[in-house]
């Protein structure tokens, strides 16, 4: 298995939008494991070797709502369409059952290959092992099913980010006080393995006391239960949120609250967020939000396309990778690498 912390490539980035950026980075595939070995997690593709010129891709996404899948699922339809493949995008709009049946849909159009990105992992083990029994290679992102065949899966260390986060809110709140967890799906591997990350972390600060908020990775789930959760301990001096998104949300509600303080002044709640998204960042320069724990849409799109090429080229590529969180904060946010500052991306 590959751990990526996508750093080298990174500052290769520039200037450049999605388009361009997306071609910059690093190869994953034949050129970075040739020897073709299964030793190891790499992979013999054991495709016919045509190429992916005119290939018929679905791409079943796990919501097209949030910054962060926009960021991957733009970045691996740019480099595959720009290699010649027809990509259609499904939106699974974070509903388990839905994206279930879109993939059993997708299925039936026999496309050349599948792309997924589980809301429910277990919920989508039986689409892929129909699959597999079709034939149909298929790249999975972020969580991984059990039980299944797959050609390449590009993850990211979860438990790893809920840890950089509790250990940088701890330092914001000076390591003691009320601190709130908004939490993302219940059903999500993503949102166990972060909260599993942080818990363990905060457990090493026994004068911080987390509250969790089961706030299903939405805005409007964030605002009404950080409102109601000021509202019984109007005390609390710090939030951790398991992506960018639900910060907007907690962000209104503080407003309401009168909780506007910046980073740095008396009274101010600190926020650390998730992903690293374009909104983020601006908050951080606002001294609204202290730090995100930064999850690259764009190299984990790069990885996924680059593993989808070499397969239909019928060359080797590192089946499994892993790639590294790190955080953005005030002090480098202005990073030009990073992806939630690339120029595509900015609304």
């Amino acid at each position: 298995m590959k751990h990526s912390n996508a750093q080298p490539w990174r500052k290769r980035l520039g200037k450049l939008g999605v388009a361009a950026a997306v071609t910059a980075g690093l190869v994953f595939g034949a050129s970075a494991c040739s020897s073709g070995t299964t030793a190891g997690g790499s992979t013999d593709a054991g495709s016919d070797g045509s190429g992916i010129s005119g290939k018929r891709i679905t791409f079943v996404t796990f919501g097209m709502q949030y910054e962060f899948i926009v960021g991957l699922v733009s970045t691996v339809q740019q480099r595959l369409e720009d290699a010649g493949a027809e990509v259609t995008i499904v939106d699974g709009k974070s509903d388990p059952n839905l994206q279930t049946t879109q993939l059993q849909d997708a299925l039936a159009q026999q496309p050349d290959a599948i792309i997924v990105d589980p809301v429910d992992p277990a919920l989508m083990t039986a689409g892929i092992q129909k699959a597999n029994q079709q034939g149909v290679p298929v790249f999975i992102v972020e969580s991984l099913p059990d039980g299944v065949d797959y050609t390449s899966f590009v993850g990211y260390d979860n438990v790893a980010a809920g840890e950089l986060g509790a250990q940088t809110l701890a330092e914001a709140v000076g390591d003691k006080g009320t601190v709130l967890q908004l939490q993302g799906g219940e059903a999500s591997k993503q949102a166990q393995e972060r909260k599993e990350g942080f818990d363990t972390e905060m457990a090493k600060h026994p004068d911080i006391t987390v509250k969790d908020l089961k706030t299903e990775w939405t805005a409007e789930n964030a605002n009404s239960m950080t409102l109601d959760a000021f509202t019984t301990d109007p005390d609390i001096v710090g939030i951790w949120s398991h992506n960018d998104e639900m910060i907007r949300g907690a962000v209104e509600a503080l407003k309401q609250l009168g909780k506007t303080a910046a980073v740095g002044e008396a009274g101010h709640v600190a926020i650390v967020g998730h992903d690293g998204t374009p909104l983020a960042l601006d908050r951080i320069r606002d001294g609204v939000q202290d730090a995100s724990v930064v999850y690259d849409a764009i190299e984990m799109g790069n990885i996924t396309a680059d593993n989808a090429e070499a397969f239909f080229a019928d060359e080797s590529f590192e089946k499994d990778t892993v790639i590294v969180p790190f955080i953005a904060t005030i002090d480098n946010v202005e990073d030009e690498s990073l992806w939630g500052n690339l120029p595509a991306l900015q609304k």
